[in-house]
C-alpha cells in the first residue's frame, strides 16, 4: 500500500507540475555528490552509509547502518558501532541506493534534488517487507520521534522523498539527509518547504536509530560490491 502511494507519487511528479524543485530549471545541473574517494555516486548503484565519517574509530570498530526490527513488525533504520575483527575489511552496514524521483537522463546523483533510498530487497525483505525508506507519520508513542523505517507500515509512515545536501568539505567532503514531506494538491504533488534534517537518536539502552531532528548528522558514502544472490545476502547480513 504504502509502496503503491510514493509510486503513485513518482508518476504524478513525471505527468504534472511540481511546486519548488524542477529536473533542469536553468539547464545547469546541481554538483554530484562523491564518495569518500571522490567518486561521483551514479544511479543503481549501492553505497554503505558512514556517519560521522570524521570521527575516529579504534581499531577493529566499524559504524553501520541496518534495519532493526521493532516489537510490532516495523523495522527501524539503526546505526550502530561495533567491534569487529578485521578480516580484510568488514562491511557489517546493508547499503543502500539513491533513485531520483525526476527523470533525467544524466547519470549520477546530485546534491538538493528528490530522491528515494532503498535497502536491497535481497537483504531485507524476507525480515522487514517493503525495503524503501520512509518516515512514521507521527512521533513514536514510546520515544516522541518520528522515526526512518522501512517495511509494510500502510497508514503508519507519510509520504514524502529525501534529499542529500552539502554540510562540509573538510577534512572530507560530509553530507547531511533531508526528509521533504510532499502532498498532491490540484493535480500537481507538491513538496514542503519544511524539509527536516536526519539525525540520530539515542535510546536509554543506547539503541540509536534514524529520526527527523532539529540537528543534522554528518554522513559519507562507501562504494558498495552490487548486490549479489538473495541467499548470499541472507547469509552475510542476517
Amino acid at each position: 500500500m504504502e509502496a503503491t502511494t510514493l509510486f503513485t507519487l513518482s508518476l504524478l511528479l513525471v505527468s504534472f507540475t511540481t511546486k519548488g524543485e524542477s529536473a533542469n530549471p536553468n539547464g545547469i545541473l546541481p554538483p554530484a555528490v562523491v564518495d569518500v574517494s571522490g567518486n561521483e555516486l551514479r544511479k543503481g548503484e549501492y553505497y554503505h552509509l558512514i556517519a560521522w565519517p570524521s570521527k575516529p574509530l579504534p581499531i577493529g570498530v566499524v559504524s553501520s547502518i541496518s534495519p532493526l526490527v521493532n516489537r510490532n513488525g516495523t523495522c527501524w533504520v539503526q546505526h550502530k558501532i561495533e567491534r569487529f575483527v578485521i578480516d580484510p575489511q568488514p562491511t557489517p552496514s546493508i547499503p543502500v541506493k539513491f533513485s531520483p524521483i525526476l527523470p533525467d537522463e544524466d547519470e549520477f546523483i546530485r546534491e538538493s534534488t528528490f530522491l528515494n533510498i532503498q535497502f536491497p530487497d535481497a537483504a531485507v525483505s524476507h525480515v522487514c517487507g517493503d525495503s524503501l525508506w520512509k518516515v512514521i507519520n507521527r512521533p513514536d508513542q514510546v520515544f516522541g520521534q518520528q522515526f526512518v523505517v522501512v517495511g509494510d507500515n500502510s497508514g503508519f509512515t507519510r509520504p514524502g522523498w529525501f534529499k542529500i545536501e552539502r554540510y562540509s568539505e573538510r577534512p572530507l567532503r560530509q553530507y547531511k539527509l533531508l526528509w521533504c514531506p510532499v502532498y498532491v494538491s490540484d493535480q500537481s504533488v507538491r513538496s514542503s518547504d519544511d524539509c527536516q534534517t536526519i539525525g540520530i537518536f539515542a535510546d536509554s539502552d543506547g539503541i540509536e536509530r534514524l529520526s527527523l531532528a532539529d540537528t543534522s548528522v554528518p554522513f559519507a558514502f562507501r562504494a558498495s560490491a552490487e548486490p549479489q544472490s538473495d541467499q548470499h545476502l541472507k547469509n552475510e547480513y542476517f
